[in-house]
């Protein structure tokens, strides 16, 4: 694959509240903390949309929003990727569907269906470029790289990825345990006026990459989205290297990453 250009990053998850913020944490200076993660109300949304939103779309809403902070918003195709969607609310329809009458919120049921982090930033953007939303179930990073990464180069022009999971609840937390929220966002564009360059080559069965530090591969391993880590330690290096992601069908990406 052709390379494309990385021209900006958001990034939340615990003790890393944003891109910049965190550049000490990745690149092993500062030990990571394990603080609760304070996602901020979307502030490119009106104020009755975001009274209705949920955790997993102020997550999302919140690295795309950093990452864009410099582009044009109104123009930007957009890729949002998440294994398992809004665990939150998926949790709480499943509870009402046992109920002797059940009775589902239409906020809660217009909010969980997978795009609804797509949608809203659509409305909060006023942006009526294709979004797409998509899962890979673990792999669903490396997805949605791909897919924002082909976008990017048949295309031109900018396109925004958002990659984020939330905790499990109760219901759900044996069989997918996700225990801290998690969201990354890479704006891609052309390789001229980049910061970083990078080249996708997707191949067989590789061993996908782990963190330096301890206490990041322990979150890398506990959210899906946070497979992201290694590749965010290799940019703030500023050296060339590479990062292998695994990819869905049990394949893997290797991206070449280069300031």
């Amino acid at each position: 694959m052709n390379a494309i250009g990385l021209h900006a990053v958001g990034l939340l998850g615990p003790g890393l509240d944003d891109f910049d913020g965190a550049r000490p944490i990745l690149a092993g200076d500062v030990p990571p903390t394990s603080r609760e993660v304070q996602v901020p109300p979307p502030a490119l949304l009106p104020a009755n949309e975001r009274r209705r939103t949920t955790a997993t779309i102020r997550l999302a809403l919140k690295v795309a929003e950093e990452a864009t902070r410099d582009a044009d918003r109104g123009q930007l195709r957009s890729v949002f990727a998440s294994s398992s969607g809004d665990m939150d609310i998926i949790d709480r329809i499943c509870e009402a569907l046992t109920w002797p009458e059940p009775v589902v919120s239409p906020v809660q049921f217009h909010n969980s269906v997978h795009n609804a982090p797509a949608g809203n930033w659509s409305i909060a953007t006023r942006n009526p470029a294709p979004a797409t939303a998509l899962s890979g179930y673990n792999a669903s990073l490396a997805a949605g790289l791909l897919e924002a990464a082909t976008l990017q180069l048949a295309e031109g022009g900018e396109v925004l990825l958002a990659c984020y999971d939330v905790p499990s609840m109760e219901s759900f937390i044996h069989v997918r345990p996700i225990h801290h929220p998690f969201a990354v966002a890479l704006r891609l564009g052309p390789v001229e006026r980049a910061p970083w360059r990078l080249q996708l080559d997707l191949g067989g069965t590789t061993t996908a990459d782990r963190c330096i530090s301890d206490e990041l591969e322990a979150l890398r391993g506990s959210n899906p989205a946070a497979r992201a880590l290694p590749l965010l330690e290799q940019l703030v290096r500023g050296a060339p290297g590479n990062v292998t992601l695994a990819a869905p069908l049990g394949r893997s990406l290797n991206i070449r990453i280069e300031p």
